[in-house]
């Protein structure tokens, strides 16, 4: 797999002027690599974000395996516009605007978290409207 720059902890199988090879990650390995992903970001990431960072280290399956154990472990949130950010961050995150909100990674964490809201809303596009609301409102405040 030919990559512009080596992820720190990834092996190197060959390297010269034009290609760098690294062996893939393992499952723990590829569980860092998505938390610094979106640690060196700062903020929550979508899908399309992740997929495109580990293209060639790891196809889509791997990567929602990894999500789902890291949701199930409370080290990352999916957020209620589907988005994926470290625990926190929901605290001070604005949801996007989405066309449309596909199933979540792991339905009983997301109803743990969002549940209310979204019940209380009607659908998860009108609590994601109340929350960015509300979320805008705040920041207006502080400034």
């Amino acid at each position: 797999m030919a990559v512009k720059s080596k992820p720190k902890e990834l092996e190197v199988v060959y390297e010269d002027e034009d290609v760098l090879v690294v062996r893939a990650p393992d499952d723990e390995e590829l569980e860092k690599l998505v938390v610094d992903i979106i640690r060196r970001k700062g903020r929550p990431v979508t899908w399309k974000e992740l997929r495109k960072e580990l293209s060639g280290l790891a196809g889509e399956d791997r990567l929602r395996k990894v999500l789902v154990r890291l949701i199930e472990r409370d080290v990352v949130v999916e957020m209620i516009d589907g988005t994926f950010g470290l625990k926190g961050m929901e605290a001070t995150y604005v949801p996007r605007r989405i066309k449309k909100r596909v199933r979540p990674l792991v339905p009983t964490k997301f109803r743990e978290r969002w549940g209310a809201i979204v019940g209380s809303r009607g659908s998860i596009a009108a609590a994601i409207q109340y929350l960015r609301e509300i979320k805008l409102r705040e920041k207006r405040a502080v400034n």
